[in-house]
């Protein structure tokens, strides 16, 4: 909720400065679509978060059923329909399977953490 206000007073402030000064076409441009970028980045960061609570609650149950975080077998499928999704998409599906590499990486570490920050 804060850091949406403090996006959102961020985002003011750049406008208002911006339209101090005459923006070129071009800069006009470009500003509309940095925001749109900031927009659909601030929807990643709410879905990884979402996808993130689901995996407090798979670490509960494999906790409770004394299962390894790890699930390989798993990680593969999902990365298997990723690429299959992103086919019809503009990103490669190489580069798309090397994002969601990461993606599991990291949740995997932060399930291994005990849900706990880690660097």
């Amino acid at each position: 909720m804060i850091q949406n206000r403090l996006l959102h007073s961020a985002l003011l402030i750049c406008a208002f400065a911006s339209s101090a000064t005459p923006q070129t076409p071009v800069q006009a441009r470009l500003a509309e679509y940095r925001t749109q970028i900031d927009g659909v980045d601030r929807q990643i960061v709410e879905l990884l978060d979402k996808r993130a609570a689901i995996v407090q609650k798979i670490g509960s149950v494999k906790k409770e059923a004394g299962l390894a975080v790890a699930a390989p077998a798993r990680e593969l499928q999902v990365l298997d329909h990723v690429v299959r999704v992103g086919q019809t998409g503009p990103l490669p599906q190489p580069a798309l399977r090397r994002i969601y590499e990461v993606i599991l990486r990291e949740m995997r570490a932060w399930e291994t953490s005990g849900n706990r920050a880690h660097p």
